[in-house]
Parts: C-alpha cells; sequence; structure tokens
C-alpha cells in the first residue's frame, strides 16, 4: 500500500486563517507512522483564482470600470494591505463591496453544486471544476484521500469531488471528517457509496488509526474510536464504533502548516490558530454543540506546551500573530499564558473566546495586555436575566459591565457576541439588553450578533418545552445542523434572521470601526488593534439610543415551511 495520504479542504468557506484540523491531523500521523499526509487547500486556490480572473477581466462578473478599480482596490487590501487597510471609510466602503461581490459568486457555484448532486445536472463550469479538483487531489497517488469539512457550504463541493476522486481512482479510500460531518447522520454520509470512511469528533487518533489499519490490510474497523465505516453485513450499511479521547496533548506534535501558502489567506500579515485545550471548561450553555466536536471531558494542554507551541510557529514561519480557537480559557489559564509569553520575552499579539465571569480581576487583565492580549470576544449573549438563566451562562448584567470595564482599562478592546431571539424571549426583555449596550457603549468595540439557530443535539433541543418550543420541524433525515421550529411566545425562527438584520443595521454597526462580516474581521481587528498608530478613523460615530428605534413586531410565527433540502440522491 502506498503510504500517501490527502487531506482536502474545499470551498466554499472564505479564506480568513490557516485550517487548523487537518494541520494537526498531518503533524500526528506524519510523527507516528510512516505514512506522508499532504494538506491541499482547494477552498483558499479556488477564491484566488476567483480573485485572479477577476482583475484579468477572464470571469463571468462583469464589472463597470469603476467597480473594476474597487474590486482590485479590496483584492490588494485584503491580501497585501498598504495604506487603504489602515484608512476605516476605505476599508468600510471596499469590504462591503467585496463581500457583495464574492457571496454573489458563492451562490452561482452552490446552487451549480446542489444541482448537481441532488438532481444529476451538471453545470459545464461545476463539472471541469471538480474533474479538476480530483486530479489534483490524485497527482501524487494517494493510497487514501480525506475530506475535511467544518461549514455546510463545504458539503457538496467535497461530495461531487470526492465522487471524481473515486471514478478516477477507484481504488482509494475516500474518508470524510471535521466539525461539519460529525454533525451529520451517517445515513446522509453513507447514502453516497463512494465514501469508504467517517472520523467523528477528534479526528487525528482515528484518522491514524485508521491508516495503520488499512496499511495491514484490514477490513475491519471495529476497534478504531471515533470511527464510521461501511459494512455491508451490517443492518444499516455502516457501523459507528465508540467515540474517545483522540490522544493527550503530551503525544500530540504541534500543527504542521507547511503544506499552506501564507499569501493564500486574505490578510495582510498571517495570524495563526492556536488550540490549547479541547472541549469548554464551562460546557453548560444549552443552546450550544459545540461538544461535538470533541470526545470526553474538557482537556487542557500544559502551559509550558502551549508557550512552546507560540514559540515553535514563532521562530519556524515567522509569525507574531495568533488567534487563540478554543472554546473558552479560564482567567487563571490565561494569566499563566500570558506571565510565561513575557518571561520568555515572547513579542507577539493575540486575541481569544472568553466568559465574562467577575474573576476576570484588573490585575489578570493588565498581565494578559502585556502578554500581548489585544481584544477578547465574549460570550454576553443577553443583558436580561431570566434569559441568561435559560442559557444557564452563569452571569449577571451586572457583573458583565464590571468585567468589560476592567478590560477597557486594561487596553483590551471588547467584541460581544449577542444572540437574537433566543426562545421565550419578549420584546421588552430583549430590550433590557439593546439598554445595556447602550449604557456600556463605552466598553463595548464590536457587536457580533445573529438570530438564534436552534441545533440538533443541543439542549434545547432534546428538552424544548423547558424553553417555550411547542414543536421541532422533521429531523430524520437532513444534513444541516439547525433545525426549525415553533415557538408559544416571542419572536418565531423564520423572523429571527429579520430581527437580526435590522438591529445589526440599526443599532449593532454603530458601535465598531472597520465593519466587515467575511470572517476576517477577527483576524483584521488583531492587525488593527495591534497598529493603532496607523490608522486614519472615520470620526464622529455616534450609538443611537435603541429605545428611539423601531423594529419589527416582535410575536411568534408558528407555521411556515421547512427550508429542508435533499443534498444527495
Amino acid at each position: 500500500m502506498n503510504r500517501q495520504a490527502n487531506i482536502a479542504i474545499c470551498p466554499f468557506s472564505f479564506p480568513a486563517s490557516l485550517p487548523l484540523g487537518p494541520s494537526i491531523i498531518k503533524a500526528f500521523a506524519e510523527e507516528h507512522s510512516d505514512f506522508k499526509v499532504t494538506c491541499i487547500d482547494l477552498n483558499a486556490e479556488w477564491y484566488n483564482t476567483f480573485v485572479d480572473a477577476a482583475l484579468a477581466g477572464k470571469s463571468f462578473v462583469q464589472f463597470s470600470p469603476e467597480a473594476k478599480a474597487d474590486f482590485a482596490k479590496a483584492a490588494k487590501m485584503f491580501r497585501d494591505g498598504g495604506d487603504v487597510f489602515w484608512d476605516e471609510a476605505e476599508y468600510q466602503r471596499l469590504s462591503r463591496f467585496f463581500e457583495s461581490t464574492i457571496r454573489k459568486v458563492e451562490n452561482v457555484f452552490l446552487d451549480g453544486f446542489e444541482r448537481a448532486c441532488a438532481h444529476g445536472e451538471y453545470v459545464p463550469p461545476i463539472k471541469a471544476y471538480a474533474e479538476h479538483a480530483a486530479r489534483k487531489l490524485i497527482a501524487n497517488d494517494p493510497s487514501v484521500v480525506g475530506f475535511s469539512l467544518m461549514f455546510r457550504e463545504q458539503y457538496m463541493p467535497s461530495v461531487l469531488i470526492a465522487y471524481y476522486v473515486k471514478a478516477l481512482k477507484p481504488d482509494v479510500k475516500i474518508v470524510f471528517g471535521g466539525g461539519y460531518t460529525s454533525a451529520c447522520h451517517p445515513s446522509i454520509l453513507f447514502a453516497n457509496p463512494f465514501i469508504d470512511f467517517v472520523v467523528f469528533n477528534e479526528g487525528e487518533g482515528g484518522f491514524h488509526a485508521l491508516l495503520m489499519a488499512l496499511d495491514e490490510g484490514k477490513t475491519s474497523f471495529d476497534g478504531i474510536a471515533n470511527l464510521i465505516w461501511r459494512n455491508p453485513e451490517a443492518e444499516d450499511g455502516w457501523v459507528k464504533n465508540a467515540k474517545s479521547p483522540s490522544v493527550d496533548f503530551k503525544t500530540q506534535p504541534y500543527p504542521d502548516f507547511s503544506d499552506y501558502k501564507l499569501a493564500a489567506y486574505f490578510q495582510p500579515e498571517p495570524v495563526f490558530p492556536i488550540m490549547s485545550s479541547k472541549g469548554c471548561a464551562w460546557d453548560k450553555c444549552t443552546f450550544c454543540t459545540h461538544h461535538r466536536s470533541y470526545s470526553g471531558a474538557h482537556r487542557a494542554a500544559a502551559t509550558d506546551r502551549v508557550v512552546g507551541e507560540i514559540e515553535h510557529m514563532v521562530n519556524t514561519y515567522g509569525v507574531k500573530r495568533f488567534a487563540f480557537v478554543d472554546e473558552m480559557i479560564s482567567p487563571g489559564r490565561f494569566r499563566r499564558i500570558s506571565e510565561d509569553l513575557i518571561e520568555k520575552n515572547i513579542d507577539i499579539t493575540w486575541y481569544a473566546l472568553a466568559k465574562p465571569d467577575l474573576i476576570y480581576t484588573e490585575e489578570i487583565l493588565e498581565i494578559m495586555h502585556k502578554g500581548g492580549c489585544r481584544y477578547l470576544l465574549w460570550g454576553v449573549e443577553s443583558a436580561n436575566q431570566r434569559i441568561i438563566d435559560l442559557m444557564d451562562k452563569g452571569t449577571t448584567p451586572d457583573g458583565v459591565a464590571e468585567v468589560l470595564a476592567r478590560s477597557t482599562r486594561a487596553g483590551i478592546r471588547n467584541h460581544l457576541f449577542i444572540i437574537v431571539g433566543f426562545p421565550s424571549e419578549t420584546e421588552a426583555e430583549y430590550l433590557e439588553t439593546m439598554e445595556f449596550l447602550y449604557q456600556n457603549r463605552d466598553n463595548v468595540h464590536r457587536i457580533l450578533a445573529c438570530g438564534f439557530s436552534l441545533d440538533n443535539g443541543s439542549i434545547i433541543f432534546k428538552e424544548p418545552e423547558r424553553f417555550g418550543i411547542s414543536r421541532i420541524w422533521d429531523v430524520s433525515n437532513i444534513a444541516t445542523i439547525s433545525v426549525k421550529y415553533d415557538v408559544e411566545r416571542g419572536v418565531g425562527c423564520f423572523d429571527t434572521e429579520k430581527h437580526a438584520l435590522f438591529w445589526k443595521n440599526n443599532f449593532f454597526d454603530h458601535f465598531e470601526a472597520f465593519k466587515g462580516d467575511l470572517g476576517l474581521f477577527r483576524n483584521h481587528a488583531l492587525l488593527h488593534y495591534t497598529y493603532p498608530d496607523r490608522i486614519k478613523p472615520v470620526g464622529g460615530r455616534r450609538v443611537p439610543n435603541p429605545r428611539k428605534l423601531k423594529p419589527p413586531p416582535y410575536q411568534a410565527g408558528p407555521g411556515g415551511k421547512s427550508d429542508r433540502k435533499v443534498l444527495t440522491k
């Protein structure tokens, strides 16, 4: 057996940062076996190819001379930076235009992939692209080709490209994995006869064990944790093995990003992802399903290992900007990591997700800032205590306000997650959140809000009555994570995005500088906060009083139609 395995990252997910999961799997498999694993980012390649074609006038997108000039400026801004990256007015204008153009092209291709996968209708560019991608994935004669999916939009492109990989090289083994794959029911994936295996939850141990089993010529895979495998003798045609923690941090090498081109990720200075723990230290939020990406309880790497990984990335790739992608890091752990970075004189800046607990003292936040922290993404979600308790956040509005004030005084910017339309939430309760944001506007530097999404596997999904949900739509055969539902009171699921968009346009967006929604803003924000002296601000920003706004009627809307779609035949 040829000991070559490839891992593909397929469109469509705007290439805001380097893929972390495949890099972890690659490093682990290569350190613990004789296999060579190559990560192939078809996703980043697709976006760069489109941009280059558009700039050369070879894309189906038609620009006026003025629009073409703006597109060229935006592309250069995202790729190379330059003065325009620091000009707030131009950044906002160009990023909106760039995003709008990209989204339109994505939708055209997504429609083409859906028609091909669901109905067998092939638009010529889709077939040509899928065959091109498949040939690239088998060019080095792999025995295994894996597909890493983090988002729903990657599903149909991955399926179609996998189909052509198998058609061109019938003996290759096709493996699907990643966060989105873990959320899909196996019957959806194995309805595609060319998919042989699915790795769910944590992938490095399962993928490595699968490679070893295939190399030994095994045909039964019962003992491999976190693996689903095709078995014609099983009742359903597949067998799902038990899940378990994949590997210990002590035996896990640092991620290997060597297969990626740093210039392909639409940011003028690379921002590297780093994961210092698996799972969530809090792990109680009733709306959350992130636990599906991990096996077992929360596990954290030793502080010296985390700082060692950062130091390795600095020395190996010359990077100085980092994004902690942990679900949550405790204040004490942040303090120890920051103190080690200070002691070793590692000059970096970084951001992370956090829970706004009062145990974030001013001293801890000051140490974090000295250790390179420039902003935190706080899981605030709501400022109404009944809703906070339903979410099981373990916070209070007064406590959150104090933490935000302390963070600002320490020099750390505050980005807040807010959920619009939580089940049973009334208009008066949501206006409490708006009023809270308005009263604390000097300590709120960006709001990231979305309409509530009911995810299959969350506590709310399992106990809907407790949250005022009267009916959940049929979810027996879907490949999507979020599901539709009806509520007894409050805003219904068919209207949450409408309300979220209203508040975004009329309220949330007035808090921040450098607006942008391509997924890039998290990394771009770090660069803006790292070099504040370069910024040319718009000035004159004023947050409106939410009591003077007129949102859409806040009422439940039972009924309607499900947007469920069949993704494969």
